[in-house]
């Protein structure tokens, strides 16, 4: 099924369930992805995390039954998944700027409408995509919890502080690479942001030197994978390359992320110059 269908489908199924229970087995059923990785992908192709989005239509919901129905507002905050009154007029009024008793006596609201995913490409740029497949390879580094919002030069930092670049280079080829891995979000804890271990690392092949150094080893297996070739400076052309991924290659070709680490792969060069040039690397499978 298309990427773009099956989304849609299990946005559908989130709609018609906004005051029930989320069964993560049913939105793996549909979308084809766990849940950690279909919230991951949804916020690629959106823009914003999928909390976000059930967050402002519960919110968008309630308004309307505040004042179309005659129900009580603490009714209504139980009703859309808040555990007290307090905690739902908070939320409320932050996203429409009134609270809900003075939405039910009139004051404007917010709609936030669901959302349709569509096969949308601007500006009728064209990305190099291969599909290749890779020998299994291991990476000695340095792991950190994260989200879509860490900044990730803090981590290469951390790397840098703690091993000499020159000793990391001779530890195998010198390639470096950033591993995103371990996608942890739960349904029953719907996270601000996406939640996945980001590694800062490079090619072993020297694994004693490395354990010497106290670094992790991530082993990653052979794999087929989106080879995307991007230029521009960083994080700017990681962000490209993913949006047309997920909103562009995939629907298009019938490939999903197959849920193994994906790798962004530096090269020399200044990465903040425009004219810097490196791969992301995405796991696929056939859908």
């Amino acid at each position: 099924m298309n990427i773009i269908k099956a989304f849609n489908q299990t946005i559908g199924y989130i709609e018609e369930n906004l005051t029930e229970k989320l069964d993560e087995k049913i939105i793996q059923q549909l979308s084809g992805y766990s849940f950690p990785l279909f919230s991951r992908i949804f916020s690629i192709m959106v823009g914003y995390p999928l909390s976000e989005y059930i967050r402002f239509r519960k919110l968008s919901c309630a308004a309307v039954d505040l004042r179309e129905k005659d129900e009580r507002v603490i009714d209504i905050a139980f009703k859309y998944g808040y555990e007290s009154p307090d905690s739902f007029t908070a939320a409320f009024k932050k996203f429409h700027g009134y609270t809900p008793n003075e939405v039910k006596k009139g004051k404007t609201f917010k709609i936030f409408s669901p959302i349709l995913l569509s096969l949308n490409v601007s500006g009728g740029k064209n990305m190099d995509i291969k599909i290749e497949k890779k020998k299994g390879f291991k990476i000695a580094g340095i792991r950190k919890e994260v989200n879509e919002n860490t900044n990730f030069p803090e981590v290469w930092n951390k790397l840098f502080s703690k091993v000499d670049s020159r000793i990391l280079e001779n530890l195998g080829n010198g390639q470096s690479y950033g591993a995103c891995c371990n996608f942890k979000n739960k349904i029953e804890v719907l996270c601000e942001k996406n939640i996945f271990d980001y590694m800062a690392g490079y090619d072993v092949k020297d694994m004693n030197k490395a354990k010497e150094a106290g670094l992790e080893i991530l082993e990653v297996p052979e794999a087929e994978y989106a080879v995307i070739k991007l230029k521009g400076a960083i994080p700017e052309c990681i962000h490209e390359g993913w949006k047309y991924v997920t909103n562009v290659f995939f629907p298009e070709q019938g490939y999903k992320h197959a849920g193994t680490p994906d790798f962004e792969v530096y090269s020399e060069g200044n990465p903040e110059s425009i004219d810097y040039e490196m791969e992301l690397w995405v796991p696929v499978e056939k859908l």
